[in-house]
């Protein structure tokens, strides 16, 4: 089972979407933040306030009891309900204004009333089901503690603001988050579509259909100026191919023409009877043999010529093991070697049977030149669950190491053995085992020589499936 995988616009968009979310989250617990840090200072300030007036009142009045004093302060400053003032005088009675009780809930409330701080201290605390914002400051004769200053303010109601303020930072947020991968899919889609038709495009292209183009009708910006030059490539490269095949087509004919005349007339010599010297005789078969060299390598590059058309193929439905059992038949009579034929599995593949067939016997052929009488040479068809692997095994010396590559180019030849060769046989099996979106591969058989094979995607059967047995 295959894995299965991401598509670049959902990868680039997941990303786009963590780092915008992330920014605008940042960005939301910030204002939120900062709302409640301003809003605190403003409490904090007026709760020094708070103290500044207390202690100008008790300078105010020098003469007069720290509880006298505190008690017309409380009576003359009234404070609105969300704040409260409680004054603990050591060894005596505590004071506080309205709502102050709530603050005795505290356990830091009253620990200040029992021993005031040694400084001023502001910190939240929770009282009740409220939280507040507590300023506790000793009350000072001189050097002596003689009791200690306590405000707060009800900072309930701030942090429900504070939370209003973050849902509502969160939810502009999360409508920014939203714009902005909105807007960066349409974009990606339209820039990572065009790649896409691209690299569609490119794919037929090296399938061999050069008819492919985008045929982009956009706006004429960046990606139409892109689309237009791979366009006005691809139309270069299908001029250039098709001059190729004309040439190597044109070229071929005009070859084969003087040849086959060349050809008649020195088997016509031959025919006449007269009487040749043992040396005219061996020159005139010699000569005979170049031409027929020359008409096979005339044949071979037609024949690679048309490997370059895009209807290259004339794929039909064809029975394996009656297609092997015939190419068996037509390999086992070219020379006297044993021969030894690996039954096929079952199968029925959409394939063109004649350019495959002649391009397995050319693997045969080449076994052949490289064995002797008596050599072994195996031609065999296997499956596995997504390959078919077409092979020729010979018992013969083999293809030197380092030509494995080289050996499928043109012109290239990979032993002495075949010397006579003009090295476009394997060149001609590599382009029909890629028209049929294959590959030839080379190796050392279990012969002990070279094992040639025409590797298929077993998907050419898909839809055929089984050979029927009645036939």
């Amino acid at each position: 089972m295959g894995r299965w995988k991401i598509g670049t616009v959902p990868r680039l968009i997941a990303g786009l979407s963590i780092v915008t979310a992330a920014v605008f989250g940042l960005v939301a617990v910030q204002v939120a933040q900062t709302f409640k840090s301003h809003a605190t200072a403003i409490t904090r300030g007026i709760l020094v306030d708070d103290l500044g007036e207390y202690s100008r009142a008790l300078e105010a009045s020098p003469g007069s009891s720290i509880f006298g004093t505190t008690s017309r302060y409380l009576a003359s400053h009234q404070v609105d309900a969300s704040r409260a003032i409680m004054v603990g005088i050591s060894g005596g009675a505590t004071l506080g204004s309205r709502g102050s009780q709530q603050l005795l809930q505290s356990s830091q409330v009253k620990a200040w009333l029992a021993h005031a701080p040694a400084v001023t201290t502001i910190q939240g605390l929770p009282a009740g089901h409220k939280q507040y914002l507590v300023l506790a400051s000793p009350i000072r004769q001189g050097a002596k503690v003689v009791g200690v200053f306590i405000v707060a303010a009800d900072e309930t109601s701030l942090l429900a603001e504070s939370r209003q303020v973050m849902l509502l930072a969160i939810a502009e947020a999360a409508i920014a988050v939203a714009f902005t991968v909105g807007s960066g899919y349409l974009l990606l889609r339209r820039v990572l579509g065009m790649v896409g038709g691209i690299t569609r495009t490119a794919a037929g292209i090296a399938e061999g259909d050069l008819s492919r183009r985008l045929d982009y009708s956009g706006p004429a910006d960046e990606m139409g100026t892109m689309a237009k030059t791979f366009d006005q490539m691809i139309d270069r490269l299908d001029a250039t191919m098709e001059e190729q095949r004309r040439l190597l087509s044109d070229v071929s004919h005009q070859l084969k023409t003087p040849l086959t005349i060349v050809r008649g007339n020195l088997e016509l010599i031959e025919r006449l009877g007269e009487p040749l010297s043992p040396e005219n005789q061996e020159g005139l078969q010699y000569a005979l043999d170049e031409i027929a060299y020359m008409s096979r390598l005339i044949d071979q590059l037609l024949m690679l010529g048309r490997t370059m058309e895009r209807d290259f193929l004339q794929p039909e439905p064809v029975d394996l093991r009656a297609f092997m059992a015939d190419v068996f038949a037509a390999a086992s009579v070219m020379a006297p070697r044993a021969w030894r034929y690996v039954e096929p599995p079952d199968l029925v593949l959409l394939i063109d049977a004649p350019k495959l067939r002649g391009a397995i016997l050319n693997l045969v052929e080449n076994a052949v030149k490289a064995t002797g009488e008596g050599d072994e040479i195996e031609v065999a068809a296997r499956a596995d669950p997504h390959l078919l692997t077409i092979s020729v095994a010979d018992s013969g010396p083999g293809v030197p190491p380092g030509m494995e590559a080289a050996i499928f180019r043109r012109f290239e030849r990979g032993s002495r053995t075949y010397a006579k060769g003009a090295g476009l046989g394997l060149s001609i099996v590599d382009a029909v085992a890629r028209a049929h979106s294959g590959a030839a591969l080379v190796g050392r058989s279990h012969l002990g020589g070279a094992e040639f094979s025409v590797v298929l995607p077993l998907s050419l059967a898909n839809g055929y499936g089984q050979a029927d047995s009645r036939v």
